[in-house]
């Protein structure tokens, strides 16, 4: 089947298939034993696509950002994630898998990028395969949530800016796709409106006609129309807040010199996740290196026309996201998730550089060797995944270990929870994990003992009071008050006798025997 292709490329072809595979092992090897990330945000978003799978309802507004119920994500990710939760029944680890295909495959895009950009194989080679081993990459594949598909769509936007500096119109189209795509994941992708602006002042592309603006400005509508409906459904409330941005988020308060010293932190830890991760002392002196050898061979006298236009265009690329400083810093672990692959293709030129081919050897092997370690030994340390936000409670493997034990504790018979988790009076966690996980493996769900809810977290009935045993299940985390866990052991002692009390994975789990069974 491949007699028509060329040996060279057919060489190429195998060797991207092949650091494909071991990218996507390495991301299986992360998500083994149930190593995901479940928290509020991750299960409100599979809930958007339980309402489309189960209640047949196509929503067009997403969840509100940052708890703000006047901006709102847009919903691209409920339906991309509609595939994986029809095919695993609802299983997060399906969810999971699908994010890792597509966190892997960027490495296809970022090949392709540099080799339209270079015009040599070897670093398009050497940034796919950082990609495949990268912990910063590799992190992202178990967040299941809506920003985490940017890692794919966002390199997707440049590939299509340097389409059009090399005079491939439709790429235009691709970027305006890719770029609406990217804000419904993430409204912080707003900032690649001004990148493209500075894009267009720097290369003045000679190939955009009227009608080629005109259909890409419609593709980029089509990507975005929820969020245009959203808008106008809420009479403008989203554009009203960020136009009045400075007076409605706390990030603005931060003084300019402040934001860039945050940004340079983040800077260095990013390429110390995609490089060095056992290292992330390093980071900001590694990101120094790589812009180093690029800068010297960018000022080469002898350096081809093209090769100095994609350096300039690597660079846009690599500190675009210094535009949000204008408005202020998100300190967030996610909020440069934009960076990572410009941080593959840049130090991937930059290796490619190196003189000696031994020397390209020895750092490709030094790169992969200490991702690999950080992941392959990872597991035990689940929760350091994003630890200045999560929590043990957070992960989907202390979770359903919870969940078994209450079933095993049962021997079979029906019972009853109730539950003190984060975030108070919601009950999303337990009431997915139960119908989903609980009743496919045990066969039925316990009755819920706590307050009323709204659908869809009313999936667990109300108790019928006939259950033998009832179970308190309260997360330890400290971003829940002390004096509501109290009052959940307080209201569980005055329903029955305490029998027995566990702990596992950051989650107290108390057994009572109701007074009828004693």
């Amino acid at each position: 089947m491949f007699k028509f292709i060329p040996k060279s490329k057919l060489l190429v072809f195998l060797i991207l298939l092949c650091t494909f595979i071991f990218g996507f092992w390495l991301r299986h090897e992360n998500i083994k034993g149930g190593n995901i990330v479940l928290d509020f945000d991750q299960y409100e978003d599979l809930f958007y696509t339980y309402k489309i799978a189960v209640d047949h309802e196509l929503p067009i507004i997403g969840r509100a950002i940052y708890g703000d119920p006047r901006i709102h994500h847009g919903v691209f990710y409920y339906y991309y994630n509609l595939i994986p939760f029809l095919a695993g029944n609802g299983s997060p680890l399906a969810s999971a898998y699908w994010n890792s295909f597509f966190n892997a495959a960027t490495l296809f895009v970022i090949f392709v990028l540099s080799w339209l950009m270079f015009k040599k194989v070897l670093p398009g080679i050497l940034s796919a395969i950082i990609i495949a081993a990268s912990f910063e990459f590799i992190k992202f594949s178990n967040w299941l949530t809506i920003d985490t598909v940017t890692i794919f769509t966002v390199p997707l936007f440049y590939l299509g800016l340097w389409l059009i500096v090399i005079k491939r119109g439709w790429g235009l189209i691709l970027s305006a796709v890719s770029l609406g795509l990217s804000i419904q994941a993430d409204l912080t992708f707003l900032y690649l409106i001004p990148v493209f602006i500075i894009y267009l002042l720097i290369f003045k592309p000679q190939i955009l006609t009227l009608k080629l603006s005109l259909l890409s400005l419609a593709a980029f509508a089509a990507a975005t129309a929820t969020m245009i409906l959203t808008e106008i459904k809420l009479n403008f409330a989203g554009v009203k807040t960020l136009l009045n941005f400075s007076s409605n988020f706390g990030e603005t308060k931060l003084p300019y010199g402040q934001r860039l010293q945050l940004f340079l932190q983040d800077f260095g830890i990013n390429f110390s996740n995609n490089l060095f991760p056992t290292r992330p002392d390093l980071g900001i002196f590694i990101a120094a290196i790589i812009i180093l050898i690029t800068l010297y061979f960018l000022f080469r006298p002898k350096l081809a026309k093209q090769e100095k236009s994609a350096i300039y265009f690597l660079l846009l690329y690599l500190f675009s996201p210094v535009v949000t400083l204008i408005l202020g810093y998100h300190q967030k672990p996610w909020f440069l998730i934009g960076l990572p692959p410009a941080i593959a293709l840049i130090s991937g030129y930059a290796i490619s550089k190196l003189k000696f081919r031994f020397l390209i050897l020895l750092a490709i092997l030094a790169i992969v060797s200490s991702n690999a370690t950080i992941i392959l030994n990872r597991p035990s340390k689940a929760y350091q995944l994003f630890n200045s936000i999560y929590d043990s409670t957070s992960y989907m493997n202390y979770q359903l270990q919870v969940v078994d034990y209450t079933y095993k504790s049962a021997a079979g018979l029906p019972f009853a929870i109730n539950a003190v988790t984060y975030p108070l009076y919601y009950n999303g966690m337990w009431a997915y994990l139960y119908n989903w996980y609980g009743k496919e493996n045990f066969g039925y769900v316990p009755g819920w003992l706590g307050g009323d809810q709204l659908h869809p977290y009313d999936l667990l009935p109300k108790t019928t009071n006939k259950e033998k045993y009832f179970y308190m299940l309260i997360s330890e985390t400290n971003r829940i008050p002390e004096i509501y866990k109290n009052i959940g052991r307080t209201w569980a002692k005055e329903k029955g006798e305490l029998i027995e009390e566990k702990t596992i994975g950051g989650f107290t789990v108390q057994k009572y025997a109701k007074p009828q069974a004693i």
